[in-house]
């Protein structure tokens, strides 16, 4: 499932849901039982569950699988509907890092798609400043280590 996505950030007070809500826009594929594809969006997405905007039909209690950056394939069962939207929960909580994955890969409103090679390179460099982050921090630790011990 690709995903292309136009993100909202407007939390919203008085929220009820049992966690957060980061509104988001992934424009995906869908594959239905008949094998055939149809585009849907996701429009929301939490820990819990995402709200779809689908043209197909899908039941209440009906399982969908989505695949998310991080997360990988994750299962979740359509829980409510209203026209072409369907509010799904998952059967288990994805981690808040797999939320800011698929955030990360939605585009800002008005600029275009970063090229794949750049996103490719950018996450390279990101990889590399965590592993040195978390080398220096183990340093830090050491040294905290031996000053506390005299």
């Amino acid at each position: 499932m690709s995903l292309r996505a136009q993100l909202e950030i407007n939390p919203e007070a008085g929220e009820r849901r049992s966690s957060p809500r980061r509104k988001l826009r992934l424009e995906a594929e869908g594959l239905i039982p008949s094998a055939a594809q149809t585009p849907v969006v996701i429009h929301d997405l939490s820990e819990d569950g995402l709200l779809v905007e689908s043209p197909v039909p899908l039941a209440q209690g009906e399982t969908i699988e989505v695949i998310l950056p991080e997360a990988g394939t994750v299962q979740g069962t359509i829980a409510w509907s209203s026209g072409l939207f369907f509010g799904c929960r998952f059967e288990s909580p994805i981690s808040t890092a797999a939320v800011s994955a698929a955030l990360l890969r939605s585009p800002v409103p008005g600029q275009e798609q970063p090229d794949a090679e750049v996103v490719k390179k950018a996450l390279v460099e990101l990889e590399a400043l965590s592993f040195a982050i978390k080398r220096i921090t183990r340093v830090v630790d050491k040294a905290i280590d031996q000053l506390t011990k005299k």
